[in-house]
């Protein structure tokens, strides 16, 4: 190769500048969705004097309106737990009396979460199979009927 022909190629490439790379900037991931929920489980019987545990002061109105008034006047914290739920992704929740699955389905509107609940009785059977959808800071309660009493086995559920 002669001289002139490095010399241009040179000067072609210096002229051309630099190589262009993909120009689409690198994307982050998107930000993993999650929300963090309290589970509150609740024992509920019909007695002789209506009491409600001073625990449940955030759902007490309810409590007191039917149909858990119809069904009950008796209401007992039995446990409480806080999970954080990731979309899509089942977490276990213990109870008292059996046990519980929550999943985040999704987030509606920035304000509601999508969540499917189960709850399993004491003897593992499946009990609740649920998706609601739940406002921020309001609370879904579900409701397990247990023979020979029919005494109620609760689990209030709330999101932020």
């Amino acid at each position: 190769m002669s001289v002139r022909r490095v010399w241009l190629s040179l000067l072609l490439s210096t002229l051309a500048g630099p190589a262009i790379a993909d120009e689409t900037p690198a994307q982050a991931p998107p930000a993993a969705v999650s929300v963090t929920c309290d589970f509150i489980e609740i024992g509920a019987t019909k007695a002789k004097t209506p009491s409600i545990d001073p625990k449940l002061g955030p759902i007490e109105k309810r409590l007191k309106k039917a149909p858990f008034s119809t069904q009950w006047n008796e209401f007992k914290q039995l446990s409480e737990t806080t999970r954080k739920l990731d979309k899509k992704k089942t977490e276990t929740i213990p109870l008292k009396q059996g046990s519980a699955t929550a999943t985040l389905v999704e987030i509606v509107d920035k304000s509601k979460v999508r969540l499917t609940v189960t709850i399993d009785n004491a003897k593992g059977r499946q009990a609740v199979n649920t998706t609601t959808l739940v406002d921020a800071g309001d609370y879904v309660i579900h409701t397990v009927v247990l023979p020979p009493n029919d005494d109620g086995h609760l689990v209030a559920v709330t999101c932020k």
